[in-house]
């Protein structure tokens, strides 16, 4: 994107100025700038009140002195033509129409509306929506949810829906994803997803992009886009509005024009997007991104505290396209000396649950047993499943806080060296008890998670999403390592 273009997008993700026209006690978007640091630089517009949340409100954006950036305009959509023209008057660079009741209808009188609206700004001022809930930017303070985080991280997201938009700015700190920026930008009458994606894919403070999409108006464009961005960074897709019924919602959601299936997953597949199937995979598939090289191969290791599930972790693994190949003779070899042999499984899925209470093995720690695996040509990546936690505090009694601790200390030590010395992926999975009845065993669970987020490993409630999450790893190392 040239100087110029990306100068023009700053006014919109750093903003010297807000203004909210349609600013209520109990807008979320005046809530939620307020708890920011745009509060100083917030200006309110309602001629209803002199006064929202100890701030001085105006009747027009035109009595304000400063000068004004960015507008948000929540006003009813009727009312949209006359307060962008007010906006172009004061010189705001760029406004956010956060009103619905426009072309996502399919009203010939909101149709028109909405022309109307596009009449008005064209060239004159830079629109994200109608219909959306627009930028959420931690660097700047932009935001439009009060509980959404002020971390500032790697992922930017791209989103035609609000919802899908709010779901990552709130949901994100529980999976321990933060964001560069988020955008929600609805029935795109002037920015649209290309615009988006063009801007990100050369921005320095985003280094993977969460797509969701539900149609486009220039689908050339779209492909242009894609392929620059994914030749720079990971992009991770979710097409909403794939069956019948559900391309008809989101006609009448966004005013989009869905296309089918099948030529969505060949336009990702050609410009080497990442596609996932629903909202959970792409959180988790961006997780992923942000803690983990890519797999450069197939082969997995589960190992587990419980040999229970091996069965079923290995169909999981070969139904997504991995494999879970046997140890070689040598790593079999070294690890029998670690190993007990009693009520144990020397194999792939490795069932070592002695030593995880024990915390020692004949002659190793767990730690020495990831390493061993981690060295084995044929095992490309690692899914470390702790399903036993529950069970682990029973074992341990009042010492399960330190025993928990010296576990953690020793598992943190085996997966960095599979992953930052040997350059292989590793996947936690720790399921977390949500529906035990004691406290306890929640917090346990929640102890062990923060341990391994807080040094920067993916964390999985469920093994499925462990599993997908890796492959999608491994498909864009395919796409791009391996060709």
């Amino acid at each position: 994107m040239k100087a110029e273009r990306l100068e023009e997008f700053d006014c919109i993700f750093n903003p010297g100025s807000v203004a909210v026209i349609g600013a209520s006690q109990g807008d979320d978007f005046t809530a939620a700038l307020m708890s920011t640091k745009i509060r100083k630089n917030l200006f309110l517009v309602n001629p209803k009140y002199k006064e929202i949340l100890d701030k001085k409100c105006h009747a027009s954006i035109l009595d304000i002195k400063d000068e004004i950036d960015y507008a948000i305009v929540a006003v009813p959509a009727s009312l949209v033509p006359k307060v962008l023209g007010e906006c172009i008057e004061k010189g705001v660079k760029a406004a956010h129409i956060f009103s619905a009741g426009f072309s996502e209808t399919g009203l010939d009188e909101r149709i028109r509306l909405e022309n109307e609206v596009k009449e008005v700004a064209e060239g004159k001022i830079k629109l994200i929506g109608p219909n959306c809930m627009g930028i959420y930017c931690p660097k700047s303070g932009l935001s439009f949810n009060k509980n959404s985080s002020p971390e500032e991280g790697p992922v930017g997201v791209i989103s035609q829906s609000g919802t899908f938009a709010q779901l990552f700015a709130t949901d994100g700190k529980i999976k321990n994803i933060s964001f560069s920026k988020v955008i929600s930008y609805g029935n795109a009458i002037d920015l649209d997803c290309p615009d988006f994606l063009e801007y990100l894919s050369d921005d320095p403070e985003t280094k993977i992009v969460a797509l969701y999409i539900e149609g486009t108006r220039n689908g050339r464009r779209l492909k242009s886009a894609l392929a620059k961005a994914t030749r720079k960074k990971p992009v991770v897709a979710l097409k909403g509005g794939i069956t019948k019924q559900g391309s008809r919602a989101a006609s009448s959601h966004t005013a989009s024009l869905a296309g089918s299936p099948e030529i969505w997953s060949s336009l990702f597949k050609q410009t080497g997007v990442v596609q996932v199937e629903n909202f959970d995979e792409l959180a988790d598939t961006i997780l992923a991104f942000t803690c983990s090289p890519p797999p450069q191969g197939k082969g997995v290791s589960i190992i587990t505290s419980s040999g229970g599930f091996s069965v079923t972790e290995t169909d999981s693994c070969v139904k997504a396209g991995l494999e879970v190949p046997q140890f070689g003779e040598e790593t079999i070899r070294e690890l029998r000396k670690i190993v007990p042999t009693a009520g144990t499984s020397i194999g792939n899925p490795l069932d070592a649950w002695p030593i995880f209470y024990d915390k020692y093995g004949a002659s190793g720690t767990i730690s020495d047993v990831i390493k061993l695996i981690a060295l084995d040509k044929d095992i490309h990546a690692l899914i470390v499943h702790l399903d036993e936690i529950r069970y682990m505090a029973q074992v341990w009694g009042d010492t399960v806080e330190y025993h928990l601790k010296e576990l953690i200390r020793i598992l943190v030590d085996g997966c960095e060296y599979t992953r930052d010395r040997i350059g292989k992926p590793v996947m936690l999975c720790i399921p977390l008890d949500a529906y035990s009845e004691k406290e306890d065993d929640r917090r346990y669970c929640l102890m062990v998670k923060k341990a391994f987020e807080y040094n920067r490993f993916p964390v999985f409630s469920s093994l499925d999403a462990s599993i997908k999450a890796l492959f999608n790893l491994y498909r864009y190392g395919t796409r791009f390592h391996n060709d």
